[in-house]
């Protein structure tokens, strides 16, 4: 080996030599301190990734004298052990019903190693303990060790049963029935060991929980990972509750134009169950295969019903990468980045690519980065650097705008500010009225409509009809008029029932007559039996125009049921922007003839939208108003100052000449 070592080294140093280049022409540094001579291997640090461009096509390596030293980019590529290229179809599937438990039979109808069963069924409701054993002969059985959780709930879902490569004529699966009602299974996919067994080496990076928003059924984490355009492995979420399951979808954010949306880009399920005296099993990992262009990820976990997880930690996965190459001499290299004009350097250590790869490299760790002294873009060859996000709009008076509200902001900087139920209310469905002010100024801002709502929690109070008294009729009422609801969410502790329900409400017709105004409507029936959800939710078809909605339903000849606590959820409504300072900035809305405002920050939305935000608040509409009377004052209330002013210097100059001695007659 320490010849094979010797004679690459031996090469390297006829094949390989040290060229000038200008250093001021990359914005970073990064010390690398080498103890000896030979082959050596630097770990490209978060920080290096985070100043880098993507493909790492700028990074240049200096001698202790100046000079670059080739080397070889070694990225990770070994791809994630996975069956889910190859899918085989059982040569039979069949139930045979036992007491309190089911088994479901499967030939698999292969001789390969297998990876895992995949179940398969239409329930939308279940937990289950499932064992599982397999057989060469269906005669003679082999237990896989204690029973798994196979489960369906809002969207989260573990259908998945290990065979850890083993090989199988026959797999048996045993489902438990006796806490809980049968479930069906359709049927299985068998998943064959895929060829590659050695899974891929991550490293750990460094990454924070930086922000958590309560949304309706869902909590978002904004994840800040400390480098961008790292290549992710996975994300655990360390949950510190004893038992739930939910699903989870990692986003980043990207720009379409002038439009803020999310892309999916991994997801999964987690959960920790303890079924049948058998231990508590978790599953803490969400896989992920993705460079982001940013550093921020947003966890989306789906509560449905149940309370937020307690989730204070989040730990990161990456693909590890290194540059190897040879050191001539010990001493202090420097690693540079961030030269947006770089191409890939093409060096001819790529023929001994696998060599290089394959001999024992002296690791070493690069130091922190830091900014290039004298850095000095190349201007002729790169185009201009984008210009910043303008700060300010045109001018506006405001006094066609009724409802105002006070905008608090905490740092300057790129912010997010959520429209509150008021604003939402009081403004026009498209956003068209919004405008956002500083000085009798505008501040440009991106609308912002994410796939996430808020809830709020109603009670309904009964309102019988003595006219209709088989008919249960309910009011909710909201805190504003002409809220934007999406969807009622409804309660009920009644154990068997089956109903259709209405949801409507009353305008004054152009008479005088009450008119109802049908908003949904659908049947909900429910059952005493495990698993039965106690909420039923109606989608709106139209926006309220007042802030009460009415629910009825005809009772027949049953008993009448029970409604408890209701749930209006609401769309989330955003502003994108800018600034400088942090006060003085005022919200207006509520204008029904204002055309939506056309802004040039849209030439730099992508920038904005894919930023680290700051958020921004809303006060109450009766707090702070001083500054919004400032703000639509500043266009013509300077002519009212002048005025004014001019008033009290001719009152002073009129004092002033009363006081003065009049001068004596001759």
């Amino acid at each position: 080996m320490k010849k094979t070592i010797h004679n690459l080294l031996a090469l390297l140093l006829l094949t390989t030599g040290g060229s000038a280049l200008t250093p001021t022409e990359w914005q970073r540094r990064q010390p690398v301190t080498v103890a000896a001579p030979g082959l050596t291997k630097i770990a490209l640090t978060a920080a290096t990734f985070d100043s880098a461009l993507p493909t790492l096509a700028d990074l240049r390596l200096l001698d202790p004298s100046g000079l670059e030293v080739p080397f070889l980019l070694d990225r990770d590529s070994t791809p994630r052990q996975s069956s889910l290229g190859r899918v085989l179809t059982p040569k039979s599937f069949r139930s045979t019903p036992s007491g309190d438990t089911t088994q479901w039979l499967i030939e698999t109808g292969t001789s390969e190693p297998l990876d895992a069963i995949d179940l398969e069924t239409p329930a939308p409701f279940f937990l289950k303990a499932a064992h599982v054993e397999i057989s060469a002969d269906g005669v003679t059985w082999d237990s896989l060790g204690p029973a798994l959780p196979v489960f369906r709930q809002f969207g989260a879902e573990q259908l998945r049963l290990p065979l850890n490569r083993r090989t199988a004529a026959f797999v048996r699966v045993t489902l438990d029935d006796f806490r809980s009602r049968k479930v069906e299974f359709s049927g299985a996919k068998i998943l064959p060991a895929p060829s590659q067994i050695a899974p891929p080496i991550l490293a750990p990076l460094g990454a924070q929980i930086t922000r958590r928003d309560e949304f309706a059924g869902e909590t978002v984490l904004t994840i800040t990972l400390d480098g961008k355009h790292v290549r992710l492995g996975g994300l655990t979420l360390d949950a510190e509750d004893p038992l739930f399951m939910r699903r989870v979808d990692v986003t980043v954010r990207e720009a379409r134009g002038a439009l803020s949306e999310e892309r999916l880009i991994g997801g999964g399920t987690i959960y920790r169950l303890a079924i049948d005296g058998a231990p508590t099993r978790s599953q803490l990992d969400i896989p992920l295969e993705f460079t982001p262009a940013t550093r921020e990820l947003l966890v989306h976990i789906r509560n449905g019903d149940s309370p937020p997880l307690k989730i204070d930690r989040v730990q990161a996965a990456q693909h590890p990468a290194h540059l190897i190459f040879n050191a001539s001499a010990a001493g202090d290299y420097t690693l540079l980045s961030g030269n947006l004009q770089a191409d890939s350097p093409r060096y001819d250590l790529a023929a001994f690519a696998g060599e290089m790869r394959a001999a024992n490299a002296a690791p070493v760790v690069p130091g922190s980065v830091e900014v290039m002294p004298d850095y000095r873009q190349r201007e002729s060859l790169g185009a201009p650097p984008m210009p910043d996000v303008p700060l300010t709009g045109a001018p506006l008076d405001p006094t066609a705008w009724t409802g105002r509200q006070t905008v608090q902001i905490a740092q300057a900087g790129v912010q997010e500010l959520e429209l509150d139920t008021e604003a939402l209310a009081r403004s026009l469905a498209d956003g068209a009225d919004l405008r956002l002010l500083r000085d009798g100024n505008q501040i440009p801002y991106l609308l912002e409509r994410p796939a996430l709502a808020r809830s709020l929690a109603l009670t309904p109070v009964s309102a019988p009809d003595p006219k209709r008294p088989n008919t249960s009729i309910w009011k909710l009422q909201l805190p504003q008029a002409g809220l934007p609801i999406q969807r009622i969410s409804l309660s009920t502790t009644t154990p068997l029932f089956q109903r259709k329900f209405r949801l409507y409400e009353k305008v004054a017709g152009p008479e005088g007559q009450v008119i109802e105004i049908p908003l949904a409507s659908g049947d909900w029936s429910r059952t005493p039996e495990p698993g039965v959800p106690d909420t039923k939710t109606f989608t709106l078809s139209d926006r309220l125009r007042g802030d009460t909605l009415w629910i009825e339903t005809e009772n027949g000849d049953n008993p009448a049921i029970d409604l408890s606590v209701s749930q209006a959820v609401y769309p989330v409504v955003r502003l994108i922007f800018k600034v400088a300072e942090t006060d003085g900035f005022v919200l207006a809305y509520g204008n029904k003839t204002a055309n939506a405002p056309r802004y040039d920050l849209n030439l730099v939305a992508v920038k904005l939208l894919t930023s680290s935000r700051n958020v921004a608040q809303l006060l109450p509409s009766g707090q702070d108003s001083a500054s919004f009377q400032g703000a639509s004052n500043s266009i013509n209330g300077g002519y009212v100052f002048w005025a004014a002013l001019a008033v009290v210097v001719v009152v002073l100059l009129v004092v002033v000449a009363k006081l003065l001695p009049k001068p004596q007659l001759q």
